[in-house]
């Protein structure tokens, strides 16, 4: 018994510790180390900093597929080196250099949420900016060499990020296939228990499905996908039907699902992790069995164009999404101020955080005023799913451990020139090698690499008091950001209902086209997955923005899980005779819950008002279980939640 209780302990423990990842830490420590080292052998310390903070970009898309990684990167790259020379520029005028930084500021955080950029957002954006604008103004041609530097950090990191496309070239989709493979077995496994709350782990199933679609639909481009990508979309749509059978299960309150199922999904994630195709995959209903999705018996050709890829074939055959060609990047940015975005708010939150942090930064008699803007910026954007007091908080402690840690070895040692290279390199790629939701610890080694740098090219009064004003500095930049998420609270509401109506209102024109034709058709279904995965984003910003936990996120919830469920059935019904009367009433029935849902959020008194007026639910005649879907949305919308299991839908709707 204690042998036992102790092994459970620390099998806890392990858990409870962040994983590693220890190639990408190999990657920015020899990236890192190399631009700092070379720089400084050849023009010295001063300019090897710079090349330093060009190095940051390795933060930024570490889970992106490298045909996205590359491209967006790049455009990260081109931005640092240009707000970086923007900030020096603006150096020595208080008002220049607080439009600059806010600017700077306001249009990183636009860029990286907008893109979807995995990383700590406009954070070391600001950070090389703030630092480039509150140095002493040089010349123009000093400002030229200082952002080459920057330039040669940036294009080192990029290549160090684009270097597994040599070992591995799918292996972000891998992974997020493979998380979403995991996240359903637990699903599977929590229905199949005879009593137990299955919601928790439903969500986190949807939402590694989704992140593993999104990953998959960074991908495409003009040419034919890759056999793997095929592999993997293939995969996919048969976790889909997978998914949806265990939801089907879990929502009606019927029989368990087979228990084979969550270890093979477990097994075929292990297999796909490793960069292999699954040799078996669990039989969906009605089937007696199912061949691997990527066996040669059963790998398709390469997708046509969307445009006119095929209808839905049986469940156990692999076929592509259905969705449109992809919009570029550019199209992409110009949605960055669209009403159904949550990034405008929080861009303006950043920016003016930023720009009060550099005006006192200024005025104020302060070491390195830098850094309060910087402390700004870090206290609003962070750690992913975190609320601004908790990043703060994390940042704060994580900012006065490392105080603590290099004021210690300042007492100890004096690091010279060449000791700070090695110092500072051990210290960032241990740092990359933590995952973003260890802010805490990554903050811990972000602090004495920031004052060891400092230290080398400015030296004066010393690392002790060096890092003592760090900590009141940063402390004074984490109360103005905190100050700007009080003044500036969250996603506004219109902005929400905006994005439940834009995901409503596109799903009934896919589901009219669907049944009126008897077949899925591919630019509405597509616009309909791109507003779903609006909703997504916005349902995953609003608890990140909040001050104070609100149920906002609670009652999205309910009516972004039935517009997915209405677009898996659009996905993976099979052909039926063209239904033109159900098509008309199933899009006149969901304009109508569109209107209703932007007038409040799920669940409140005037969307039930609204929704008292619309049509009763479509019964389409040749597919029941689309009627009791439909009626899941209406009372998700009206009453910010679902219909119990095995509860027989109302007759009509209003």
């Amino acid at each position: 018994m204690v042998i036992t209780a102790v092994t459970r302990a620390a099998r806890r423990r392990r858990t409870a510790l962040p994983a590693l990842d220890r190639w990408r830490a190999v990657r920015s420590t020899l990236a890192f180390g190399a631009c700092l080292t070379v720089v400084t052998a050849v023009a010295g310390i001063h300019y090897g900093v710079f090349a330093a903070i060009g190095c940051y970009v390795d933060a930024y898309g570490t889970r992106d597929p490298y045909p996205r990684r590359g491209p967006v990167l790049a455009l990260l790259c081109a931005g640092l080196v240009l707000a970086f020379a923007a900030g020096s520029l603006a150096a020595g005028d208080v008002w220049a250099m607080t439009a600059v930084l806010a600017v700077v500021a306001a249009a990183a955080t636009l860029f990286v949420h907008t893109l979807r950029l995995s990383g700590p957002g406009s954070y070391f954006v600001v950070l090389v900016s703030a630092l480039a604008a509150f140095l002493p103004p040089v010349s123009l041609t000093e400002t030229a060499a200082r952002a080459g530097f920057v330039a040669v950090g940036a294009s080192v990191s990029w290549l160090s990020a684009m270097s597994g496309r040599l070992v591995r070239p799918y292996a972000p989709e891998e992974r997020s296939v493979s998380a979403a493979l995991r996240s359903v077995a637990a699903f599977t496994a929590a229905v199949g228990q005879p009593r137990g709350d299955t919601s928790a782990a439903q969500r986190s199933a949807c939402t590694a499905v989704h992140a593993a679609w999104a990953a998959l639909d960074d991908t495409r481009g003009r040419a034919a996908p890759a056999l793997r990508r095929q592999e993997l979309d293939a995969l996919m749509v048969r976790l889909e039907t997978v998914l949806d059978a265990v939801q089907n299960a879990a929502e009606r309150g019927g029989p368990p699902v087979p228990a084979a199922w969550a270890p093979g999904l477990r097994q075929a994630a292990a297999e796909v992790r490793a960069g292999r195709t699954p040799g078996s995959w669990p039989a969906g209903p009605g089937e007696e069995g199912a061949p691997s999705p990527g066996g040669t018996a059963d790998c398709s050709p390469p997708s046509p164009p969307s445009s006119s890829r095929p209808r839905p074939r049986p469940s156990h055959a692999p076929r592509p999404a259905p969705l449109p060609p992809r919009r570029s990047i550019g199209a992409e940015l110009r949605q960055a101020l669209s009403s159904t975005s949550p990034a405008p708010t929080i861009a303006l939150r950043v920016g003016l955080a930023v720009a009060v942090a550099t005006v006192l930064g200024w005025a104020l008699p302060l070491l390195h005023p830098a850094w309060v803007a910087v402390g700004a910026a870090a206290s609003l954007q962070g750690g992913p799913g975190r609320q601004p007091s908790q990043r703060a908080g994390a940042r704060f402690v994580g900012t006065v451990a490392g105080v603590a840690v290099t004021v210690l070895l300042a007492q100890v040692y004096q690091p010279g020139e060449w000791a700070t290279v090695i110092m500072v390199t051990v210290f960032h790629g241990v740092s990359r090698a933590l995952p973003p939701s260890a802010l805490l610890l990554r903050t811990l080694l972000n602090t004495p690499v920031a004052l060891l740098l400092v230290n080398a090219v400015f030296p004066g009064p010393g690392l002790g008091p060096l890092a003592a004003y760090r900590l009141l500095d940063l402390t004074l930049g984490m109360c103005l950001g905190m100050a700007a998420a009080l003044l500036v609270r969250g996603v506004p509401r219109r902005r929400v209902c905006a994005a439940v109506s834009a995901a409503v209102g596109a799903t009934g024109p896919a589901l009219a086209i669907r049944l009126r034709t008897g077949t899925p058709h591919a630019a509405s279904g597509g616009t309909a997955w791109r507003r779903t995965g609006d909703l997504w984003t916005m349902h995953a910003s609003v608890p990140a923005e909040e001050i104070r936990s609100t149920d906002t996120a609670d009652r999205l919830w309910p009516a972004l899980l039935a517009v997915r469920r209405l677009l898996a059935w659009n996905l993976l019904a099979g052909p039926a005779a063209p239904a033109p009367d159900d098509g008309a009433r199933v899009g006149g029935f969901l304009h109508a819950l569109a209107e209703a849902a932007r007038t409040d959020l799920p669940g409140s008194a005037r969307i039930g008002s609204a929704l008292s007026h619309s049509p009763r639910t479509p019964s389409p005649a040749h597919d029941p279980d689309l009627h009791r879907r439909l009626t899941a949305l209406r009372s998700a919308l009206e009453h910010a939640a679902l219909p119990s299991p095995g509860t027989k839908p109302p007759a009509d709707g209003g």
